[in-house]
């Protein structure tokens, strides 16, 4: 294994937080060795907590001279993951095209190395979404280093209908490369796993009958062939076919887990169900079970921010 740790050369100065960028080499399932980056950021001397959000999350989770993170609603401004208070370690997901689909075991693996790249030992860990499944598998794979877990719209399995809707879209991206087009492809991909992540009753209100002076006034195929778009500027099609496979292919024997893990099942997530969440919870030797209603459903993690600001907090100690 190698592991290196390097300052990040577009830091301002004058941040007064420590904001390293990491690299390291790990081992995966297949035996192939993978290279992973990734960045620790947060005050000297403070609890290191992983966090991982959903498969177009990467290292930058807080705001920093780089520019916004993807979380920045929870973790600037004395919320509950303040870097100030805490040290947040944090990846860009492996999905080397060398690599038989990285399995969440292997994200797992890559997430140890970047702690041994940081001289961590301890860690808890947060993961919502892809996040939550790859948060699962650390505590399986390190029960020696895994203080605690809290795990957001994920269980230890992908569910079939969430299987369902990802072949559909792998089908999609796949067809468009084979037809030279791969980018437009994903485009179709993500325009059809945005109706998966919003709830019915949110979609309705919003475009209905939009305001004509909203953002909505030029209705649902705009939003979705803008979210489209957008998604291509920052996922590739071979990525995001590593990382669907991924998902589908998680599995987590969670007998193996000694840390104790907090479940968050959102009621109106139609991607992760909540009696799955429930499930694994009962499965867990050590478990907490938390229960949400959101209208914005699978998103919940992105959109909830008192909710999910008041269960961070809880987890973190934030405020105690």
């Amino acid at each position: 294994m190698t592991a290196t740790a390097t300052l990040d050369p577009n830091l301002e100065t004058e941040l007064e937080i420590d904001c390293i960028d990491l690299e390291a080499g790990f081992m995966a399932d297949t035996g192939e060795e993978l290279c992973v980056g990734g960045r620790i950021m947060g005050a000297a001397d403070t609890p290191v907590v992983v966090v991982l959000g959903g498969i177009s999350a990467d290292r930058h989770v807080a705001d920093s001279a780089c520019g916004a993170g993807w979380w920045r609603d929870f973790t600037g401004g004395n919320g509950p993951l303040d870097p100030n208070g805490c040290r947040i370690l944090s990846i860009d997901f492996v999905a080397d095209a060398s690599a038989h689909f990285p399995s969440t075991r292997d994200q797992a693996a890559a997430i140890l190395a970047l702690a041994d790249a940081a001289g961590v030992d301890r860690l808890s860990v947060i993961g919502s979404s892809y996040g939550g499944m790859v948060a699962l598998a650390l505590a399986s794979i390190a029960p020696e280093r895994i203080e605690k877990a809290l795990v957001i719209s994920a269980a230890h399995k992908a569910s079939a209908m969430a299987r369902a809707w990802r072949s559909i879209q792998r089908e999609t991206v796949e067809l468009a490369i084979r037809h030279g087009d791969g980018k437009a492809g994903l485009d179709l991909a993500r325009r059809l796993a945005m109706t998966t992540y919003r709830t019915p009753d949110e979609i309705e209100d919003r475009f209905f009958e939009p305001d004509p002076d909203s953002r909505d006034a030029n209705g649902i195929e705009a939003y979705l062939e803008c979210r489209g778009a957008d998604f291509t500027t920052r996922m590739s099609p071979e990525r995001f076919l590593a990382l669907s496979h991924s998902m589908d292919g998680h599995e987590v024997d969670l007998s193996t887990i000694e840390c104790e893990v907090t479940y968050v099942a959102v009621r109106e997530d139609r991607l992760v169900p909540i009696e799955q969440i429930r499930s694994a919870a009962d499965q867990t030797p050590k478990s907490r079970f938390l229960e949400l209603t959101s209208y914005y459903g699978h998103d919940a993690f992105l959109k909830e921010v008192d909710a999910i600001s008041s269960i961070l907090a809880g987890f973190t100690g934030a405020g105690r």
